[in-house]
């Protein structure tokens, strides 16, 4: 149909949707094509290849599958359809990739799992409301495509063991001889894994990996990691998709010369209440949305799954409650990891810095590395201070002969370590704790992201007054092409005094040379003796943290377990000291935290910097200590409806990450509300925090 100029933007209406279909903006080859290149402003185009095996033997290309396979592409440029065209190019080119990545994860879903449901001899119309229903379960069951859709972890298991058997076992045994820190494994890499592989096996199954050439050329930071592009083609050659996709590289299978055999005297606390974390409410909708996109294909005359069937999938919602709450950490132990920090920055911060910087040069006088210090050399450059506060030599992971010559470059037995950590005896790990002092004492009292303080720089950190931090927020590239929104927030003078320690130490390291140019704020000395400093990376700001809470001893579980902080727990007891600096007249000494400003304007710049969830952890952990310690008078309709669900009023019997979970939960049930209520007596603006009963036993 011819329509006039004027009504032009109905023309789409009256195209064949076979036609119309048949094009997407992202895509660069025929329809017809076996192998699509596609581009969603990429660098260079990439590719999909159609010519993937199905449970018969058969090629999705061939004759015989030709209604399966249209089906698929026909499936896959109609999915960025509808994308909302309110955002500015850019963004609209991410929405339709986050589609495009949607359907790409559906269809390997169903073409990993072909066999289950015969595709080859039912294709789409085959999936019933049980099919579909099962993949959008299997989507909801981890916030990771890589195991709710590609099983990573047990695939990638099955696909080492199996090229360990495959692997020549003389050189695998050359191999490890040859390069003996593949046969490394650190503590921590034993705590994070998750392949479940018979830990002996490990450094073969590295070298066997180290053969066939699945690591990537050695990383900037001296790691060897595997190359999971590499791995996901040999272990996913029946997918369109997941095959050239990184996946989560798994930290047991990372060797390094430069690794430490541990960087933790004991295993940690569990950081959630969970062993995993579900899906988020609005991500799966997004999931459901694209498989319901599947009866496209019925107004394109092409076998799809029933209406009926995909109508039911479209309503169906599973527990999406969440598995894997971060635990949050006991307020005392808080509250003296502060104390300890702030101390050890007003006593030792500024002798360590000075300590550092004597060290570094000299070896620029000397043209040489710390390494080649000898201890009494070292000795002699900290200082009579240091010297009488226990330094003996530069690192406990150097030992080296009076007579500077370097024997070794791994640490000792554990318990000799941190034996000799909490004596004092090594420069570096001295200012690798104060770093993490500063890091904790930073990270209390600005609540910021991890990646947010990790990537604070020295050169641009804090404004020209030297009160406001000056970091890029980790969640604000919306419609900024990507880049991070530069952000600034008020520091206490203590935080500002810590910082700019570092600052200093930095730009007398960058006047002597020793650095080239100023770097990440909590870089810290080589362990190893290197001349230079290591950039904060997330693995350099946890080990900081881990550090320093070994050298202060942080308390342990009942299982002989520590707790060990991150960033994520500790961000949200930055709104835990709001409640405890307005309810505690005792706990003056917390008052400069937040100043003398009014309480109603603080909590406001709480809620603006913290997301909900964190808040609401911790207003819940903060009336669940309340309760355990017996201030029960104060929350009793609280009290009574605990009592009521778990048949018990003695709240000190009960842990209190357990009864954090349950008042989290009457919160999301809506039974009851926490708030901080303000009130104005003769002297000043004060609050309590209330536990407000908002449901009955009636309206429940």
């Amino acid at each position: 149909m011819k329509l006039p100029p004027e009504l032009d933007f109905l023309s789409s209406i009256f195209v064949d949707p076979k036609d119309f279909y048949r094009k997407a903006s992202w895509l660069l080859s025929e329809f017809s094509a076996a192998d699509w290149e596609y581009t969603f402003n990429y660098d260079e185009p990439r590719s999909i290849n159609w010519k993937v095996l199905l449970d018969d033997g058969s090629l999705l290309t061939e004759d015989k599958n030709k209604l399966l396979l249209e089906g698929f592409k026909y499936y896959l440029t109609s999915c960025a359809e509808n994308v909302s065209s309110g955002f500015n190019r850019n963004n609209e080119i991410r929405g339709q990739w986050r589609c495009f990545q949607r359907s790409c994860h559906i269809i390997d879903f169903l073409l990993i799992r072909s066999k289950r449901y015969q595709l080859a001899s039912y294709g789409l119309a085959g999936l019933t409301t049980g099919n579909l229903i099962e993949i959008l379960q299997a989507i909801a069951s981890s916030t990771s495509a890589a195991e709710s859709v590609y099983n990573w972890s047990h695939r990638l298991s099955l696909f080492c063991l199996n090229l360990l058997e495959r692997t020549d076992k003389h050189l695998i045994f050359k191999t490890l001889k040859e390069h003996p820190h593949i046969s490394l494994i650190t503590s921590d890499q034993l705590d994070d894994d998750t392949l479940g592989l018979p830990q002996e096996l490990i450094p073969k199954i590295r070298a066997a990996l180290f053969l066939n050439k699945f690591y990537y050329n050695k990383l900037k930071d001296g790691r060897f990691q595997p190359n999971t592009i590499l791995l996901s083609q040999e272990i996913y050659p029946e997918t369109i998709y997941g095959k050239s996709q990184p996946k989560p590289a798994k930290s047991i299978l990372f060797f390094s010369n430069d690794f430490d055999r541990f960087t933790k005297e004991f295993r940690s606390v569990s950081l959630t209440t969970g062993s995993h974390e579900k899906i988020r409410d609005a991500t799966f909708a997004t999931y459901r949305s694209s498989l319901y996109r599947l009866g496209v294909l019925h107004e394109l005359s092409l076998p799809a799954p029933c209406v009926e069937a995909l109508i039911e999938s479209k309503n169906f919602l599973p527990d999406l409650s969440v598995t894997g709450r971060f635990r949050s950490l006991p307020s005392e132990m808080v509250f003296m990891a502060i104390r300890q920090a702030i101390e050890f920055h007003l006593d030792y911060g500024e002798l360590l810095i000075k300590a550092f910087c004597r060290v570094a040069l000299e070896c620029r006088k000397r043209k040489t590395p710390p390494q080649s210090l000898t201890n009494d050399e070292v000795q002699t450059m900290v200082g009579t201070k240091l010297r009488n506060f226990g330094v003996r030599l530069l690192s406990l992971s150097i030992h080296a002969k009076n007579e500077g010559t370097l024997f070794s470059t791994f640490k000792g037995e554990r318990t000799d370590y941190f034996q000799q950590l909490r004596s004092n005896y090594g420069l570096y790990e001295l200012i690798a704790i104060y770093i993490g002092g500063v890091q904790l004492t930073t990270g209390v009292l600005m609540a910021r992201r991890v990646s947010e303080l990790c990537h604070l720089h020295t050169a641009n950190c804090l404004d020209v007054t030297e009160q406001w931090l000056l970091f890029r927020n980790a969640k604000s590239t919306r419609h900024l092409f990507g880049f991070r929104r530069e952000e600034a927030r008020p520091i206490e003078p203590i935080v500002a005094d810590m910082v700019k320690t570092l600052i200093r130490m930095q730009k007398i390291l960058c006047r002597i040379g020793y650095i080239d140019k100023l770097q990440t704020l909590f870089s810290v000395p080589d362990f190893r003796g290197g001349p230079a400093l290591k950039e904060c990376t997330a693995y350099v700001y946890n080990r900081n943290l881990d550090i320093f809470c070994d050298y202060f001893e942080t308390p342990r579980n009942s299982a002989g377990e520590r707790y060990y902080f991150r960033q994520h727990q500790i961000r949200r007891f930055f709104a835990m000291l709001f409640f405890y600096c307005g309810s505690f007249s005792k706990l003056e000494t917390l008052q400069w935290m937040l100043g003398h400003t009014d309480p109603i304007h603080v909590y406001r710049y709480i809620t603006e910097s913290t997301d909900g969830a964190v808040l609401a952890s911790a207003k819940a952990h903060y009336v669940a200590e309340q309760l355990h310690y017996g201030d029960v008078e104060n929350y009793q309709a609280l009290a009574d409806l605990l009592k009521q669900r778990h048949g018990s009023d003695d709240f000190s019997l009960i842990d209190t990450d357990d009864l954090e979970d349950h008042i989290q939960d009457l919160v999301s049930e809506g039974w009851i509300e926490i708030e901080p209520e303000f009130f104005t007596d003769h002297q000043k603006i004060k609050f309590k925090v209330v536990a407000r009963l908002i449901n009955t036993k009636v309206t429940a």
